[in-house]
């Protein structure tokens, strides 16, 4: 091409870009009535990709500088161009303030973002449908909300060198009083729904499916819903009636951004997240959270894919680490069941409210026997225990935290590491050794729980920290406070005294069981007594 062809081609597109805009505006100012509200004229096929790009962010731009409206889009199948990259993204929508985007319908309206098209090439990264970071600026998006129509992200590429986490149907960072309704998110390179730093926002009726699809199953950041936390203590968030299925990590995921060392993430509360009667399938982990606080799963299902290839691809249901704390999982159920249970067995109906609330864990490789009848371990009763009681300990910043070992005998790699350390900080286990190997009997555990229902009413407690983290704790917290008014604190008597008298033992008063080991099925039936006395 010759330099007079090259500025011949650059000064067409220039026109072009000044006509798109043009017939942009005066759609906006023509369709507009009385309530702001938009009709955008997007065009179907690959080649109308710019223009559409063009066109929604002209729209947006605009009704968010005229104080704020919504943007209808029709039904059809529209693709997009990314024109937005940075070092870590391409991306082809920035959102802007008070901004409603309202689709024909989930089933209806569908947005397809492209990794390379004839006139950029292609992206360098994966293509996020809308984008907007307020970390620079510490600015909020506030009140953008969104409804009714389906990101389809399988005409985007991942990176020259396969996947990275980049490439999802939202990606925001600091927003604010936004809502999504009725969206599905779908055959994206990252995850589906990626929410960092949400305050007072909301999830309802949106589904994210087949997110990560050019990932391995240990790839970070590849979830249906990934929230990222740790900027402020006002944040909060509500996903309710959500379904995440067949994604390639998680279903849904929460993760304080600590673990990327990044020095703005110093809030170690916040006001919370709930996710409410949602459902997840056929994800590597359904539920999770790496160095997560102050979330809850309440009334939620993890169950198995429908997908024959995927019937056997999820590894648990739950799956929290690396120093998550204050989880609460209430309720629920989970399709998961140990192959070693019946629902003949004595503990059949404890053990599967244990699995509901996250006490025990099953899962499709190397978690699918229970031994009900072994006797239960030091070790294992204080994880136990430690995960009823919503995962009490601290949130420790830094991505290489160097931890001491909590008792010269339970090394800090050790996976009831994490529990023996609040047992100890909690005063609950003062011995050092720990001997984490070593039997439990009945009167031990009896009076374990017994101090534990008392920490309950002791503010200082990580125990009671936990506890009012969910909503709904107040009662169970007073009623502990009422079984313990009888008795003297540290008495092994009296902690036994206590636990025949709310039914917590598997046995009566004359049995001569108290010094015996205890099983692992007397664990889980005992901790669901204990829960039962204060529903």
């Amino acid at each position: 091409m010759t330099s007079q062809q090259s500025s011949l081609a650059v000064a067409a597109r220039i026109v072009w870009c000044a006509c798109v805009l043009l017939a942009t505006v005066l759609t906006t100012s023509c369709s507009a009535p009385s309530d702001n509200t938009v009709e955008v004229d997007l065009k179907q096929g690959r080649s109308a990709a710019e223009y559409n790009t063009l066109t929604l962010q002209h729209a947006i731009n605009n009704v968010s500088y005229q104080g704020g409206g919504e943007l209808r889009l029709p039904a059809g199948t529209f693709y997009f161009s990314w024109n937005h990259e940075d070092e870590w993204s391409s991306y082809a929508i920035i959102m802007r303030d008070n901004v409603s985007i309202v689709g024909a319908g989930m089933s209806e309206t569908f947005l397809m973002p492209l990794g390379s098209y004839s006139e950029t090439g292609e992206a360098e990264h994966g293509v996020d449908m809308f984008s907007y970071d307020g970390t620079k600026t510490n600015k909020y998006l506030v009140n953008a909300d969104f409804s009714d129509f389906t990101i389809d992200g399988s005409a985007t590429k991942g990176g020259p060198d396969g996947y990275n986490a980049s490439g999802k149907g939202f990606f925001f960072t600091l927003f604010k009083d936004c809502d999504w309704k009725r969206v599905k998110v779908m055959n994206t390179d990252g995850t589906g729904f990626g929410a960092d730093y949400p305050v007072n926002c909301t999830m309802v009726d949106c589904i994210a499916t087949q997110c990560g699809k050019n990932a391995t199953a240990e790839s970070v950041g590849a979830s249906g819903f990934g929230v990222g936390i740790g900027y402020s203590e006002e944040e909060s968030m509500f996903i309710e009636n959500c379904a995440s299925y067949d994604n390639t990590k998680y279903g849904f995921f929460f993760e304080h951004q600590t673990i990327f060392d990044n020095p703005a993430t110093k809030a170690s509360k916040a006001e919370g997240y709930v996710v409410r009667d949602c459902s997840a399938s056929g994800n590597l982990y359904n539920f999770g959270g790496n160095r997560a606080n102050d979330v809850r799963f309440v009334a939620c299902t993890s169950d198995t894919s429908t997908s024959p290839e995927r019937e056997s691809y999820t590894r648990s249901a739950f799956q929290f680490h690396n120093y998550s704390t204050r989880i609460s999982v209430e309720g629920g159920a989970i399709s998961q069941r140990y192959e070693d249970v019946s629902e003949q067995d004595e503990c059949y109906e404890a053990l599967s409210w244990a699995l509901a609330c996250n006490v025990a864990e099953v899962g499709s490789r190397g978690y699918n026997d229970f031994r009900p009848y072994d006797a239960a371990t030091r070790g294992e009763v204080a994880v136990f225990l430690w995960r009823y009681a919503g995962r009490p300990g601290e949130v420790f910043f830094g991505p290489r935290v160097v931890f001491d070992n909590p008792t010269q005998d339970v090394s800090f790699k050790s996976y009831y590491a994490e529990a023996v350390r609040w047992l100890k900080a909690d005063g609950l286990s003062v011995s050092d050794p720990f001997r984490p190997q070593d039997p439990i009997t009945y009167r031990e555990f009896a009076t374990l729980l017994w101090r534990y229902s008392q920490l309950l009413d002791s503010p200082e407690s990580m125990a009671s920290d936990a506890a009012q983290s969910a909503d709904g704790m107040h009662s169970t917290r007073s009623e502990a406070k009422k079984t313990s008014e009888h008795t003297a604190a540290g008495d092994a008597a009296d902690a036994v005294a206590w636990a025949h008298r709310y039914d917590i033992l598997p046995f009566d008063e004359s049995a001569d069981e108290l010094d015996a080991a205890c099983t692992r099925e007397g664990i889980i039936r005992m901790l669901c007594a204990f829960d039962r006395i204060k529903a």
